[in-house]
């Protein structure tokens, strides 16, 4: 498992240094403009093969992407290649429009598609059917301590970090900043590219703040946060956080636990969301079925991989579901005794 994926990872960072373009919008072109790396592997004998649409190299989607393809693969024989992508928002769109078969997104992301707005606005993406949900993100607000923020709205006039046009990140502070009482006319958004080149900017002060969904211990918030002398983590009033939880029902409360990063001296009282994988309603029930199994039995060697699939289970798609069940994948929560 560790020698397939280190080798999954290594042909995705050779492609990706050849790939041409960026995604910065929901999707609406060909496939071979929504990567920017890829891992792959050999064809089974029926000539199957999917796409697995993550997010930008050096993110944990990637690396938790990959590992799912390869549990995939060892389980069902299906060829399953995990894409670099532009992010939570593109992968919806892609995934709709039939360019990518399996999409990796923050459960907000999948909101906007399904709602048909933010990035969606007038386009609901009508085609996305939820398979899992794997673990839960909460919004790391990072903030630079020489800023005296205690609140979000003491943030005015700071750069937000927003990675690249559809990502999760974006969309996440597109939305939360308005509810939260700070205007987004109040803020300048900055756009690094990537985690690597936000991680710099942040770091050599180029940037302020970041609203990033990610899992507890995240490697490049922990490289960023340091040993907590530079950056806090702002935590929301239980005002801030009904205002979210009512008008933006995929999100909940959520908590990062102190010392959850070094010199993180208290709670962060925040909200987060479920990331979610999801594929188009044409994909047959026997192949979506055998996708959300192998997932669900494979737990132990995705932890293996990744420390985010810890949260892992069945159970995780109860009152959680954004985008409609697919059928193969309600035959196996029914299985499991979920539903």
């Amino acid at each position: 498992m560790k020698k397939l994926l280190s080798l999954c990872l290594a042909v995705a960072m050779s492609l990706s240094l050849s790939a041409c373009g960026n995604p910065t919008t929901p999707s609406s072109g060909s496939q071979g403009n929504s990567s920017v790396g890829s891992q792959t592997s050999q064809p089974d004998p029926s000539g199957k093969t999917l796409s697995l649409g993550t997010a930008s190299l050096g993110g944990n989607f990637f690396t938790m992407g990959a590992a799912a393809a390869s549990v995939i693969m060892d389980a069902t024989g299906l060829s399953v290649t995990a894409q670099a992508t532009g992010g939570s928002v593109y992968n919806v769109g892609a995934v709709n429009d039939g360019e990518l078969d399996l999409g990796m997104s923050q459960a907000s992301a999948v909101a906007s598609g399904i709602n048909g707005t933010d990035s969606y606005e007038g386009m609901a993406t009508e085609d996305i059917r939820t398979l899992f949900n794997f673990n839960a993100t909460p919004i790391h607000i990072l903030v630079k301590k020489s800023l005296g923020a205690s609140n979000v709205t003491d943030l005015a006039g700071a750069k937000f970090e927003c990675l690249a046009p559809g990502d999760g990140v974006e969309l996440a502070t597109m939305k939360l900043l308005p509810m939260l009482g700070l205007s987004l006319d109040d803020v300048t958004l900055e756009y690094s590219g990537s985690r690597v080149q936000a991680s710099s900017r942040l770091k050599t002060g180029q940037v302020d703040a970041i609203l990033d969904a990610t899992g507890l211990g995240a490697s490049w918030i922990a490289d960023i946060y340091g040993d907590g002398s530079d950056w806090t983590l702002l935590s929301l009033t239980p005002d801030q956080i009904n205002t979210v939880v009512q008008g933006a029902p995929e999100y909940s409360q959520m908590t990062i636990p102190a010392e959850t990063y070094s010199g993180q001296s208290e709670d962060a009282i925040t909200v987060g969301l479920w990331t979610t994988v999801y594929c188009n309603a044409s994909m047959d029930e026997d192949t979506a079925y055998s996708i959300v199994k192998s997932i669900m039995e494979g737990k132990e060697e995705l932890v293996k991989a990744h420390s985010f699939f810890s949260d892992l289970s069945p159970e995780n798609i109860s009152d959680a579901c954004i985008a409609p069940l697919h059928p193969g994948a309600e035959k196996y929560y029914k299985e499991a005794g979920v539903l």
